[in-house]
């Protein structure tokens, strides 16, 4: 009995102290004393109880992930190996390959002999992504449709792969311990203790799709020529709207090149002329106009502060993406002292990169980023290596730098598989944590008062045994909170409902096992009888009780998002601490009376 006591008494003693040390670096950080712990201490316990969204302000976004265009996406990939095949594969001398919509691909051979190349043995191949939907053997033109469970999976994986994204933007963003979570198509992100002046920056890098492109321009090509003449009749219905020329000569051979484009200082009168474009004018299924924002120059070629926004016409399927970069950096660019952003490619993407400069020498490459060109330097020769680098538009030196850090972090992280929509946005200030915080002390010591005085009125010494083990309860629950990864025991105002309910709790299961207690000693039996009784058979009621509440938490935490999930983790960890205190720690202390002092009656 000994031996048993004074083991027990050491092992609870140690978790006592490891829940004091743990809990310490919190309580002198809420109390404004941070800075007066010893530094050998700060450097060893590091964790803090982490406050949740609601309780030190921050950032609450819900964005809806584009699914569509994640299954267009795909379906422009798969346009892109089915033409590559029947080139390849099958030597077919001409024929266009686009999308039309969202999931439907066409095929149109020049010579309709050679449609039947597009045969079962091909669609092999694609079996798992495409079938055939129809096929006019006459025109030489096939129509091919993506597997519909190909786009439920492209779906889930759009807002699943985006979830993750977010997460690893966020991640190196320094914010502690944000809350990243899909509800639908919808995902919701709560970024805690952010500061205003970086609630736009911290949306434009979660919210940039990153999707890099590169294509080639179609330059002199005849559309554009037709096109400009248009404008040029129009010019009064769009104010602004503009033609212009550019040329350049070609490095080895020295061939002249020459491209036409419209021009206009707001990008939306563009948008409009072209959007408006009817019949034969249309700009075709496999092409697309695309747009750079570039500085005017003066007289002498050097650049102005006036900016316009200018058109490329290009081929709507991109030659090479994003999707092959394995590596990004940024530098200052030793000409024009700007900064610019170098990207290296895998394996796969460098031999596309060698073969697509290799066959388009001369010609213009559109660097697309998030649909806006970013640069579209001349082909001079084959690049090989697998690098290549993107110029930044203009502004003040600490903003492009900063564009070019968080752009290297998207790219480094992985370009979103869809575009994001913002949905909605709550920011949260700082004040109305603190007055949280304020009012959840204040009732935690309304209601900590009360339940003290109660037991000691009503049990006296028996209730202060009772108070001691509330107290170890409520240190145990915090020092969990401040141990655990914030991930999993970030505080919330729920929560401390949560911590609250647990001060209530604390003194239930004490009340059960005196009563029972007392039953027994109005049954006759000794103090150390009545003790060993009351603790034994109450035991499982109060372990039935705190069984049911603890599945109801779990239950909580497992399905509950942002204030219930934080109201379930105080909920869990309370349980878990008021068995231990109630029933062991309390009955340390009831055997050290009975047991030691050989107390004869028991104040109860």
């Amino acid at each position: 009995m000994e031996r048993s006591w004074t083991y027990r008494v050491v092992i609870y003693l140690m978790l006592t102290v490891l829940a004091a040390i743990g809990l310490t670096p919190s309580l002198a950080g809420w109390f404004g004393q941070e800075d007066s712990l010893p530094p050998w201490f700060k450097k060893h316990v590091t964790r803090k109880i982490l406050l949740g969204l609601d309780l030190q302000g921050g950032l609450h976004i819900v964005y809806k992930v584009d699914v569509d265009k994640a299954v267009s996406n795909k379906a422009d990939r798969l346009a892109s190996e089915v033409e590559e095949r029947l080139k390849k594969d099958r030597k077919v001398s001409s024929v266009t390959v686009g999308r039309s919509g969202n999931d439907e691909i066409t095929v149109q051979f020049r010579e309709p002999a050679e449609a039947k190349k597009l045969d079962l043995n091909m669609m092999k191949t694609f079996r798992r992504d495409l079938f055939e939907d129809s096929r006019d053997a006459d025109k030489g033109f096939v129509v091919l449709k993506v597997d519909s469970d190909q786009i439920d999976e492209m779906r889930e994986y759009a807002v699943r792969q985006g979830v993750e994204t977010i997460r690893n933007r966020v991640d190196k963003l320094a914010v502690a311990e944000p809350t990243i979570i899909r509800k639908g198509s919808d995902i919701i992100v709560e970024l805690p203790g952010l500061k205003p002046e970086d609630f736009e920056r911290v949306k434009k890098l979660i919210g940039q799709t990153a999707q890099l492109e590169f294509r080639i321009v179609d330059d002199g090509n005849e559309y554009m020529k037709k096109l400009s003449g248009v404008a040029l009749t129009k010019k009064d219905a769009y104010p602004g709207l503009d033609v212009a020329h550019d040329g350049w000569t070609q490095k080895d051979t020295q061939a002249q090149h020459s491209d036409v484009y419209l021009k206009a200082k707001d990008r939306k009168v563009i948008e409009k002329f072209v959007a408006e474009l009817e019949g034969e004018n249309k700009v075709p299924p496999d092409h697309e106009i695309a747009f750079e924002e570039v500085a005017d120059r003066d007289d002498f070629g050097a650049e102005t502060q006036d900016k316009f926004w200018r058109t490329y016409y290009l081929h709507r399927r991109a030659e090479l993406t994003g999707e092959y970069i394995s590596d990004s950096d940024w530098n200052v660019d030793q000409q024009s002292f700007k900064p610019e952003v170098s990207l290296t490619f895998d394996r796969k993407g460098a031999d596309l990169f060698e073969k697509v400069s290799g066959d388009n020498v001369g010609r213009k490459m559109a660097i697309i980023l998030d649909q806006k060109i970013t640069s579209a330097p001349v082909l001079e020769g084959k690049i090989g290596g697998g690098r290549a680098r993107i110029t930044l538009g203009g502004g003040s030196p600490e903003g492009m730098k900063q564009e070019a850090i968080d752009l290297v972090a998207v790219l480094r992280t992985g370009a979103l598989p869809a575009p994001l929509t913002w949905k909605s946005e709550n920011q949260v200030g700082p004040t109305l944590g603190r007055d949280a915080v304020d009012k959840a002390k204040f009732s935690m010591a309304v209601g900590s008062l009360a339940v003290i005085l109660f037991m000691l009125l009503y049990y006296r010494l028996s209730g202060l045994i009772a108070n001691i083990a509330m107290v170890l309860n409520i240190l145990f629950l915090l020092a969990i909170l401040a141990y655990l990864p914030g991930s999993a025991a970030t505080l919330t105002l729920p929560g401390i409902a949560g911590v609250v309910l647990t001060v209530g709790m604390a003194v239930d299961a004490n009340i059960i096992i005196y009563e029972r207690i007392r039953e027994e000693l109005r049954a006759g039996k000794s103090a150390r009888g009545a003790v060993e009784a009351g603790f034994g058979r109450a035991f499982w009621t109060v372990f039935d009780a705190h069984v049911t509440n603890l599945v109801a938490g779990i239950v909580l935490f497992s399905y509950g998002t942002g204030p219930i999930r934080g109201f379930a983790v105080t909920l869990i960890a309370g349980i878990i601490c008021n068995l231990f205190t109630s029933v062991w720690v309390s009955r340390v202390m009831f055997d050290y009376m009975v047991g030691r002092k050989k107390a004869a009656t028991l104040s109860i």
